[in-house]
């Protein structure tokens, strides 16, 4: 009997712990849009992992910050298999990777806004997305393969059952892959707005995927902005620098979250990230005072580098930053075992919507998400009763090309930072969505699409499902804020699924 054949669409965290725990038993591949080493946001992390593994800290106080972070709309079953089971694994973990440790041999838990305790676990700092990457890059080496620069472009479908994924590669050529289990992790879409802390590939493609092959997506209204993008640079400063003791300041170095929330600067991203805007908007910059951290680049090596890349003189104690759009709360609708509601097709990670992190998520809880997440969706699918009969040849079609007219995507970022923002109101996601139908409805059959025109498309798509599900949600709650609410807060899902859609759109 042949080993099962799982497909994994993605290269970051939780796309390695689920290769990582499969692989002795069945036949691994991944395929990612850009170059496996570094093409994700994983890598990019500065913040740590939260685990309540410090002393006096527990999971259940873990689980009463991510519940009130997340302005009580999350899953509560997520929430506690999430804060009670990373207890255990990154326990476990720890012994495996580069743990900041203090001088008393200990783990040096991090603080950041929103937890009461500190209970963040660093490596290297501010470089633990580089540290845990390398870690499970190590694991899958050899052991899977991989397969670079191929944009996933669409579900194959059989008897209402994913058995496949179609890709196109750089020469635009689809190439149809056929496999027991396909598994999205694309990660987010922050590549949808203009300003962002994530990858340029990083830009919804999953949701999009899913959402054509008729599955249901959940709550893409709520988008995180972090507080603190470097301004005139690239990169992000991490909350741990706030977590320190660093302060948010105008041009003049006065602090004003006081006059925004009791917690200051240590407030839920949503609430620093709009309280920075505010100020914005009055014509103050921001700045982050560091002057308060002590040995400052050793603490923060990847910031430090980041200032000097772009002629930032961190040594002067203010760095200036401005928000940007980060993380993405909803997505694919899954089970807390990872399954979507297509059977053969699962997802996890940024790209997956159990409901843990509700309206806003808690600082340092995504690598948690994935690894956590990550390992219940392989253990479903080391023990899923499949009928592994033979599987179809592997296939390639060259795309029929013909001109289509597409926006420029600097055009659609542009908008989307504009319209659907930290602050929305009706007329302007109204007219959003209406710009939007306008490309989707001309859209033809993605094989009369070259890889770019697939990868807009993609964006678009996905662009049009944060702008619904926000004109849907017509109070403001957690990350998502209506400047005309109408009400006090629903804690109604929004859910969209293609049969829904469609006669909107077509």
């Amino acid at each position: 009997m042949r080993k099962q054949k799982v497909i994994i669409i993605g290269s970051g965290i939780a796309a390695h712990v689920v290769a990582s725990k499969l692989f002795p038993a069945s036949d691994v591949i991944m395929i990612t849009k850009g170059r496996y080493a570094d093409h994700n946001n994983s890598i990019k992390a500065q913040g740590g992992i939260a685990a309540a593994l410090g002393p006096g800290d527990n999971w259940q106080q873990h689980y009463q910050d991510t519940i009130k972070a997340g302005r009580n709309y999350n899953d509560k079953s997520a929430v506690e298999f999430l804060t009670k089971e990373g207890i255990r694994q990154i326990h476990e973990l720890s012994g495996h990777l580069p743990v900041d440790k203090n001088f008393q041999g200990n783990i040096d838990f991090g603080k950041e806004g929103a937890h009461k305790h500190r209970r963040i676990v660093h490596l290297g700092g501010d470089q633990t997305g580089i540290h845990l990457m390398a870690y499970y890059q190590n694991i899958v080496r050899g052991n899977i393969q991989v397969i670079e620069n191929q944009t996933a472009v669409e579900c194959i479908k059989e008897n209402k059952q994913c058995v496949g994924i179609v890709t196109i590669d750089q020469r635009d050529h689809f190439h149809f892959h056929f496999a027991d289990h396909i598994v999205l992790a694309t990660g987010g879409c922050g590549g949808l707005y203009e300003f962002t802390s994530n990858h340029y590939t990083v830009t919804g493609d999953g949701i999009s995927i899913a959402y054509n092959a008729g599955a249901v997506i959940k709550d893409m209204e709520f988008i995180q902005f972090h507080p603190t993008m470097l301004k005139g640079g690239t990169g992000l400063i991490s909350e741990a620098v706030r977590g320190e003791g660093a302060i948010l300041v105008d041009q003049r170095r006065k602090p004003f979250m006081s006059s925004y929330h009791e917690d200051e600067d240590l407030a839920p991203r949503d609430i620093v990230a709009r309280a920075m805007f505010s100020e914005e908007r009055k014509g103050n910059d921001v700045f982050l005072n560091i002057n308060r951290i002590n040995r400052f680049s050793e603490r923060f090596p990847q910031i430090t580098a980041l200032c000097e890349k772009s002629h930032i003189d961190w040594k002067k104690g203010f760095i200036p930053v401005t928000p940007c759009a980060h993380f993405m709360m909803g997505g694919i609708k899954v089970t807390l075992d990872g399954e979507t509601s297509i059977p053969g097709l699962y997802a996890v990670g940024e790209t997956a919507c159990t409901g843990v992190h509700g309206a806003n998520r808690l600082a340092s809880n995504s690598l948690l998400e994935a690894i956590v997440f990550g390992n219940r969706l392989a253990s479903k699918l080391q023990f899923h009763s499949s009928n592994l009969g033979p599987l179809p040849a592997k296939a390639s079609i060259k795309a029929v090309e013909r001109d289509h007219k597409l926006p420029d995507i600097s055009i659609l970022q542009r908008k989307m930072k504009i319209n659907v923002g930290m602050e929305r109101n009706e007329k302007q996601l109204t007219e959003m969505k209406g710009w939007l139908e306008s490309y989707i409805k001309e859209l033809p059959d993605v094989r009369n699409l070259t890889r770019n025109q697939i990868e807009v498309s993609h964006m678009l798509r996905t662009a049009w499902l944060i702008t619904t599900s926000a004109l849907h949600r017509n109070s403001s709650i957690g990350a998502h804020y209506r400047e005309d609410s109408a009400g006090p807060p629903s804690m109604n899902p929004v859910e969209l699924h293609r049969r829904e859609i469609k006669e909107a759109i077509h």
